[in-house]
């Protein structure tokens, strides 16, 4: 099921796009119960149609069980996520920024791709926008202090393009449905019911947003038993402000 398609603006130092990515997040469920992984067929598939994949390893704090990779062919590029339980298989796909008059380069992250939360001084380019990481040019040097970081690094984020959650929280308000920051025990949640199938499930998280009013979010899951139910729960962390984001659901057992 095609879950959402986007779009990510590019930005340079102007408030108005120069360049578009185009995105989209489609979820593949099956049997509503805990079953054996299927992240593997799907990897094997792009592996034979002749993508380069990449498996990532899962780091294993509150999520036992996750799997990752990453397809890529040309410029085009999937990330492959399944939760813990299995149940169901998530890709976000990516195509390349594209430009309608400038020619620039591709940016190292875009708001959906950046794995924490886009740098708002250089918009995920990882340069100072004054200089265009030429610290030293025509007129001498860039008084953006960007030798602080390395020649034309953007100071904010060091270069890197991207702040990491827990860093977010002292720069913009603690927003979201629980009030939690990210580096806390993960938010309350309340139980919800309304769905027969952990895929129904996501979909409706998918188009939620947060109290900031962004709605991109990677998305951990988990799918287990509990009694004579399911619980379908997902966790993640808003790429606008920071903040922990969670949701859980009851499903019918098959």
């Amino acid at each position: 099921m095609v879950v959402r398609e986007w779009t990510d603006s590019v930005r340079l130092r102007d408030p108005a796009p120069v360049g578009l990515r185009s995105l989209f997040l489609i979820g593949m469920g099956w049997d509503a119960h805990p079953s054996p992984s299927k992240s593997g067929e799907v990897v094997a598939a792009f592996a034979e149609a002749g993508w380069a994949v990449r498996r990532h390893a899962s780091d294993h704090s509150d999520h036992d069980g996750e799997s990752r990779a990453t397809a890529r062919h040309e410029d085009f590029e999937v990330r492959v996520y399944e939760g813990s339980g299995s149940g169901l298989v998530t890709l976000t796909g990516w195509t390349p920024v594209v430009y309608p008059e400038h020619r620039l380069g591709q940016p190292p992250f875009t708001l959906s791709t950046a794995d924490g939360v886009l740098c708002d001084a250089c918009h995920g380019w990882g340069v100072c926008l004054d200089c265009e990481g030429r610290p030293y040019g025509r007129y001498g040097r860039c008084w953006c202090a960007a030798n602080n970081a390395g020649p034309g690094r953007c100071v904010e984020c060091a270069g890197r393009g991207v702040h990491s959650p827990r860093a977010v929280p002292w720069k913009r308000p603690r927003q979201g449905p629980h009030g939690a920051d990210a580096e806390g025990a993960p938010p309350p949640v309340t139980v919800e019911a309304g769905h027969d199938s952990h895929l129904s499930a996501f979909t409706d998280v998918a188009q939620r947003t947060c109290s900031c009013a962004e709605f991109r979010c990677f998305w951990r899951n988990s799918l287990r038993g509990e009694g004579d139910r399911l619980l379908s729960r997902f966790d993640g962390t808003c790429q606008g402000c920071g903040v922990r984001r969670a949701y859980a659901f009851t499903l019918p057992l098959p």
